[in-house]
Parts: structure tokens; sequence; C-alpha cells
């Protein structure tokens, strides 16, 4: 006799016997109700980095697929995370995690390398799985020269079929397209995927004079420049696109992923402005087109058991192309205006620069063991830039005067599980080296163009560092631990930070690398409770003494302001930051996040042979944020209008804290210019049915057009509102 959740029981009739009481016993072992949760293949890649070694967040971007939003708007809202940008859509930015220079990584490979079009501000979130953000000590795998920390943006990849489309309209005529996909033949393994993204926006957005902030708006009336309340943006129109494709083989005895790529990318952006608002251009614009070949192999057990292998390869070649031959100088009426020489060009310029890279990657992952508690990693990289920049206007030819750097990093790292892997460590070693190489035309002429004196002259320089670093992970209990990490790092100088870029930043040979002795430490917990409630605690402190500090100024340099790098020799940054998070089912969510970091003048004295004390010793850094924070509350309700559809609302708020841009400590605090605390607010509908396969959302942005900056002078765009359709077939 059988019943469910009872016991089975069988019973022998004897003799003339025609029937038996049986009395069932209750299966304690039965659930009456049992609760499955379960994870996507990028949900659980996300635990698991969470419960590594590193002070790492992790940022599923799928939450996030229907937004408007590029990378880097959802990037800003992570704790200890600072991006400064110069305006709208395809603006220059800066990017640190803790107040030091980050590096940024495409599927760990290092994002310098995918051409001027790659930049975190026009990626879309629709071609993005997740986000790590590495705070501090970067893993070795990732073989890079990565100081304060380092993002890793892991593109979507699937073993299945799968094709992703999306198109969005906003404000200032902004367009943004994005499509990625991937098939595989279930027979022969073939897989080709792809990936691609438009964007254009005119960045016409308005301007407004702030007088007691020092921002003013002057427009040409009756021959005399007069200030007036606004203006909009009129040459900062950007557009930018990137198509990417790779056929392969998968799941094969000799590899698990060999992939041969094709990647094309170009923008072209009008300079409307340079460092600051006095002198807006009207005739100035860079254009850049990239092409690179990739070749990619994976495999497991690679020669021996438990050895993985990940090689890479890639070899770019780009052309970028600096114009400004406008004749005279504009308002912001956007007119234009004679200047002090009257009608004699005020700007000739043409540059072309072709760049070539070429990037090497191999990383090899030794496990002592099947459980994998054991475990060492090798990894070396190897990048070469080559420039030659042409000149088409100057009389005097220095056309293609070559301007090489070439960069080896290797790092051996040993990672090892312990007390029932409780206890996670790594500990690793690295060495830096950067090559440079430039030839600079010192040859002087009269007016005439006639040569007088100088000559070609070359110049090189090799730096090698060695640098360590270990993290480490302790589980408390169940749902909770600490963590903590030391490093001894180096952030080696970019091409642009040296050789310039022939527009708005100006070169500087002598830009040491920047280094840091850095200590971390956080608790972290994590947990369900009532099965229905979640909560999530991050709590990180860290310090960091830093020598030869790079950091920007402004510079003027044949009457226009620009932006230069610069070291700065000893500076102390310390802080920390904290992120709470909650959900409701998948109902309810709510985060609320908060950091600071205050760098401090740490060289005392004047220079090594003067013992006068540095009047800026001991003093904050100007010119940089150093309290900020952010809010996310999030509410969503299934099958509202139709079975399978979900609809969901968003409300964020960015806040900045105010900052002065000179030191605080000398002159009168009346007179100094400051960036003004900054509250952002924004919304967010959006509805999907057919269980996700449609989508359709709004946003307004910077609702209570807040003015926002992130540069002194530089305005960000104000109140805007933006639509996106999108369709998600699996």
């Amino acid at each position: 006799v059988t019943s469910i959740g009872y016991i089975a029981q069988s019973a022998l009739l004897k003799g003339n016997e025609n029937y038996k009481d049986i009395q069932l016993k209750r299966d304690e072992r039965v659930l009456e109700t049992a609760n499955v949760r379960g994870q996507t293949e990028n949900q659980r890649r996300v635990n698991e980095i969470k419960r590594s070694g590193f002070n790492v967040s992790v940022i599923d971007m799928n939450r996030y697929a229907n937004q408007t939003a590029n990378v880097n708007q959802i990037l800003r809202t992570a704790p200890g995370v600072t991006i400064r940008e110069d305006g709208g859509l395809g603006s220059n930015f800066v990017f640190r995690i803790n107040g030091l220079a980050a590096k940024i990584y495409i599927d760990g490979v290092p994002m310098d390398d995918f051409g001027p079009a790659m930049s975190l501000n026009n990626i879309p979130v629709n071609l993005v799985d997740r986000v790590e953000i590495y705070k501090g000590v970067v893993p070795a795998f990732l073989g890079s020269d990565a100081l304060g920390g380092a993002v890793n943006i892991i593109t979507k990849q699937r073993n299945r079929h799968f094709l992703d489309l999306s198109y969005s309209y906003g404000s200032f005529n902004t367009h943004q397209a994005s499509l990625v996909g991937m098939y595989t033949n279930p027979k022969s393994k073939l897989s080709i995927r792809t990936n691609a993204f438009y964007n254009y926006s005119d960045n016409d957005y308005k301007m407004y004079t702030e007088e007691k902030y020092g921002i003013l708006i002057q427009k040409v009336i009756d021959n005399k420049f007069v200030t007036i309340d606004d203006a909009r943006r009129f040459h900062d129109r950007y557009y930018s696109s990137m198509g990417q494709i790779e056929v392969g083989l998968r799941d094969k005895s000799w590899a698990d992923q060999f992939f041969v790529g094709l990647t094309y990318s170009g923008n072209n952006k009008q300079n409307q402005l340079g460092a600051t608002i006095n002198k807006p251009f009207g005739g100035n614009w860079t254009e850049s087109a990239y092409i690179m070949p990739t070749i990619s192999y994976k495999k497991q057990n690679f020669l021996i058991d438990r050895l993985y292998a990940d090689m890479y390869a890639n070899y770019g070649y780009d052309v970028t192309r600096n114009r400004d031959t406008a004749k005279y100088n504009y308002e912001w009426g956007g007119r234009p205006i004679a200047n002090s020489t009257g009608n004699t060009p005020n700007r000739e310029k043409y540059i072309r620069d072709n760049t070539s890279s070429l990037l090497g990657r191999i990383n090899l992952n030794y496990d002592f063991d099947e459980s994998r508690t054991q475990s060492l990693n090798l990894n070396y990289n190897i990048s070469t830039n080559d420039r030659q920049t042409y000149d088409k206007i100057l009389n005097h030819n220095t056309s293609g005067l070559p301007k090489n750097m070439i960069k080896h990093i290797a790092g051996l790292a040993w990672q090892s599980q312990w007390f029932d892997k409780r206890l996670v460590a790594n500990l690793a070693f690295k060495y830096y080296g950067i090559d440079t190489y430039q030839k600079i035309d010192e040859r002087k002429y009269d007016d005439n163009n006639q040569y007088l004196s100088g000559d070609i002259v070359t110049q090189t320089n090799y730096l090698g560092n060695t640098g360590y670093s270990i993290a480490a992970r302790y589980r408390i209990f169940k749902d909770g631990g600490v963590k903590f990490s030391a490093e001894k790092a180096y952030k080696l100088p970019e091409m642009t930070a040296i050789y310039g870029n022939n527009f708005n930043i100006l070169s500087n040979w002598d830009l040491k690398p920047e280094n840091s002795d850095n200590l971390n430490g956080g608790f972290y917990y994590n947990t369900f409770f009532d099965q229905n409630h979640f909560i999530n605690l991050d709590l990180s402190g860290f310090y960091r003494l830093a020598k030869d500090y790079q950091n920007t100024r402004i510079v003027t340099d044949n009457g226009q302001d620009k932006f230069q790098y610069y070291n700065i020799p000893g500076v102390k940054i310390y802080g920390g930051s904290f992120e709470v998070r909650y959900g409701y089912k998948d109902v309810i969510t709510a985060a609320f996040n908060g950091s600071y970091d205050r760098a401090i003048d740490n060289q005392k004295y004047t220079n090594e042979n003067n013992q006068q004390v540095s009047a800026t010793y001991g003093y904050q850094i100007p010119n940089r944020p150093w309290v900020y924070g952010n809010l996310d509350l999030g509410f969503a309700q299934n099958d509202w209008f139709s079975k399978g559809s979900r609809t969901q609302i968003n409300w964020t708020t960015q806040y900045t804290k105010w900052f002065y841009l000179s030191d605080s400590h000398l002159g009168s605090l009346a007179s100094k210019n400051y960036i003004p605390t900054q509250l952002v607010h924004s919304l967010l509908l959006s509805y999907s049915w057919n269980r996700n396969r449609y989508n359709i959302s709004g946003e307004a942005r910077n609702i209570f057009d807040e003015r926002a900056y992130d540069n002194f002078r530089l305005q960000k765009p104000g109140r805007a509102f933006y639509v996106k359709f999108r369709v998600s077939i699996l």
C-alpha cells in the first residue's frame, strides 16, 4: 500500500484471511513545499568572485539591460568609484578607484588596445554581462599595471544561441543602438559571435552662467563681450561605431575555445571646448578609424592535467586626425569674431596620427589538486605602441617623427585555501617595465622659414620596477567574513599622458610611473532570511602612500587652455566606503552607498636639496571630489498587464560634496573657485512582456535640472529624456 507522503507498507494475507487493517506512517522526509533558487552562469560567477580573497564589487549588468545608460553611468554608482567627464556623450573622462588611477579591461584585455571609439562612456549596457570592480590588489591573471584597482568588463558570451537588439532615442538628438549575438552549430561546434554598437549625439545642451563660481557665458553684442544667462553648445557633435565578429570552434579535444576575430571601430568628435569655457571652438574636430584582428585560445588540461592555458594576441592600426582650420575665434552665440591680429587665421592645424599597437598575453594556471585548494598562476603581457604624427600645414616639415612605447608586465601568483576553504589567500609578485622613445624637432627658423639652428634629437628612456601583493579573505561565519590586502604597485604612464593628443592635452616626456604602498581591509555580510528578504552589507577602508602621483593641471599654450599630466612627489590617501543592499523577493530593491577618500600632500620639502617645508605639505590636494554617494530604489511587479510581463520603476540619486579648485589654505576662502555640491536625481520606468523578449523603457535623467560638473567650468548635460526599445531572443 502506497500513498504520497507516507511510508509504503506491505502485508501478507494468511490462510482464509480476506482483509487486513493497515496503518500507514507519515514519511517525515517528504517536504510539502520546496523552494528552489536557481542562478544563471553569470550569477554563479558573480557569487564566486565575491567569495574570493580580493576586495571586489560585482555589478550584474543584466539588471540594467533596459536602461539607456552606458557602462560609465552605471559604474559611477559603485562605492569608491569617481569618473570625471568633460561633457556629454563621447567626452573625455578620468577614472579612479579610491582616489588612484585604475586600469580598465574588456574580457581581461586592456581597453587601450581597442581603439579610441571603445570607451566606458559609449559602450552600451546590452553588450555586457557583468562588471568586476577590484579595489586595491588586482588578480594576477589580469596581468597589467593596475595601481588603485581595476575594472574588468565581461561581455555577453553564451554556450547557447542568443540575440539581443536595442535602440534608444533621447534629448540632444541622441541615438544609441546595439547588437550582440552568438550561434553555435551543435554538431560541428562551429561558433560565430558578434558585437556592434552605434552612438550619435549633437550634445547641444545648455550652458549656464554661474557668476559665484566664476563661470561666465559671454556673447558679442555691439562689438562688446556681454555676459548672458545661458547658451547652447553649438559645435559638440559626436558619433562612434564598433563592429566585431569572431569565428571559432568550441569543445574540441585540442581546444575548449579557439577564435579568430576582426574588430573595426571609428568615431568623429567635434571639440567645442578645451580645458575651460573661456574660448569655445567652432572649427575643431577629431576623427579616428581603427581596425584590429585578434586570435584567442583557451584549454583546460593543456599539455598536462589541471593546467589551464589562456592565450590572446591582437594587432591594431589606428588613424586619428586632429583638424582646426578655422580662421577666427568664436563666441557663445556661434558667430565668428576677429582675433587680435585682424582677419588672419587664428588657428590652422591638420595633424594626422598613425598609431600601430601589438598586444600579446599568455596566462597559465596550474591546480595542484582536483579541489583547487592550491594553484599557481603565471602571466605575461607585452604591448607596443608606435605613433607617427604628420602636420599637413606646418611650413617646415616635421611629419613622421616617431614616438614609441613598449610595456612588459610579468606576474607570478599563488592562491591557496585553508580550513575547509574558510581562508583564501593570494600571494603575487610583478615586474613592470616601460621603454619609451621619441624624436623631437629642436630646429629653429626665422620669419621667412629659413633654418637658423638646432637639430632633430632622439630621446630614449627605460624604467623597470618590481611589486608584490597579498590578498586574503576569512569567512568568520556562514554569511560573513573579513578581507585584507596589501601591495606595492605601479601605474605606468599612457601614450597620451607622455606624448599628448595634439588637441587639449600637452605632452610631458618627464612623466614618471605612479607607485603606491596600499593597505585595504573590509567586512562583508550577505544572507537571506524568511526566504523572501535579502540583505547585503559591505564595509571597506584603505590607506595609500603614493609617490609620483599623476594629476592634471591647466596650462596655457599659445593662448589656449589645455590639460597636462604631471607628478606630485608624495600623496597620502585614506578613506573608506560602505554599501547596503536590501531586497524583498523580486519586488523591492534598495541600495545605498557612500565613499570618502581624502588625498593629502605628503611631500614635506620643496626639493631634495632644500630643507624648506612646502607650503602645501599636510594639506588636502585640490580639484578632486572626496565625499560622494548613491541611492537606488526599485519596485517591480510581474504579470500586471499580461501573463509573462514585468513592470519596473527605479529612482536613483547621485551626491557629490563641493570641493575647492585650488589650495584651500592659501589666500582668501571667499575668493576661491570651487565646484558646488551636486544632487542629481533620475527616474526610470520599464515594461517587458513575453517573458522579457520585448522591452520598452523611458528615462528622465537629472530630473530637477541640477547644475552638474565634474571638472571646473565644464558643465555636463542638464535635464534629459530618453526612450529605449529592446528585443532579446534566447
